[in-house]
């Protein structure tokens, strides 16, 4: 097995029949062993009682090796999810490690909730307005901002490290749909690195799509400051952002490993907003560079 993989365990092969239920290789049995016997009778008979109903809404993993697998799972450790898997004969119980996982889609809001304790951090960060949050791996980003910038009505605010078109069919279609709503009177803005220590090639490529995309209305902007603005933020209208890892670019919709996020918030866009403004401040236009 390679480092951080996970295979599902074979139906019947290796396997400890407890109480009608499989217990896999990868449960510890130090944690078996060191339940208080009741403790341990009650989550039996839990699981035991709910397992009708256990797979109705299933947790799905996405690993490192790019496979997916559902199953329910039952409680979290800094090192791996105990997961109830569903099978022709009664569920397998297994450990699925945390390094084996790329991210996890918990089966219902309320789950995510709990398992993420988000409360909590709601309740730390004195966070009060209400929001809605999608999380967008690699490719679900580009979809999510091209259906964005398509629905957008007021605005289209973009912060981008490089800005290139006709790298990909994901950028073109959002960048085209930028260009065009620009010329319609959208309000479409782009600010972008133009950096000394940014690579000539990503300055070039970057000054030249800049022109295609003043041509058709887009003001266009450029930060040239001892410090990388490196920030990856498109404000749509007055309540989405979309904000990560991901560059606008092919290879940040469908090669890189990334993690964004879209957010669906009137007072985080507000914010949002004024951070944007804040760094237009300090732009300038093309023909102001230094190169």
């Amino acid at each position: 097995m390679k480092t951080g993989a996970f295979s599902l365990p074979a139906h019947r092969t290796g396997l400890q029949q407890i109480h009608g239920f499989s217990v896999g290789r990868g449960v510890d049995p130090a944690f078996l062993s060191g339940l208080p016997h009741r403790f341990f009778l009650i989550l039996l008979l839990t699981i035991l009682n709910l397992a009708p109903f256990a797979f109705a809404q299933l947790d799905v993993f996405h690993l490192r090796d790019g496979t997916t697998f559902s199953g329910n799972i039952v409680d979290e450790t800094p090192d791996g999810y105990r997961t109830l898997l569903q099978t022709e004969s009664p569920p397998i119980m297994t450990n699925v490690p945390v390094r084996s996982v790329r991210y996890v889609v918990y089966g219902t809001p309320q789950k995510a909730r709990v398992n993420l304790e988000l409360d909590h951090i709601a309740r730390t960060l004195n966070a009060r307005d209400p929001a809605t949050v999608r999380f967008l791996p690699t490719e679900a980003f580009g979809e999510a901002v091209k259906e964005a910038v398509q629905s957008a009505h007021t605005r289209i605010w973009i912060l981008a490290y490089f800005i290139s078109g006709g790298s990909h069919e994901t950028i073109q279609a959002i960048y085209d749909t930028v260009r065009e709503k620009a010329r319609n009177g959208l309000d479409a803005l782009v600010i972008s690195e133009f950096g000394k220590g940014t690579p000539m090639p990503i300055r070039n490529a970057t000054l030249n799509y800049a022109n295609t995309l003043e041509e058709d209305g887009v003001t266009v902007r450029f930060i040239q400051e001892y410090r990388t603005m490196h920030k990856k933020v498109i404000l749509v209208d007055h309540d989405k952002v979309l904000l990560g890892s991901a560059n606008l670019t092919g290879v940040g919709v469908s090669y890189s490993d990334e993690f964004s996020v879209l957010i669906q918030s009137d007072p985080f866009a507000g914010q949002v907003e004024a951070d944007i403004n804040r760094i237009l401040k300090k732009s300038m236009p093309v023909d102001e560079l230094d190169y």
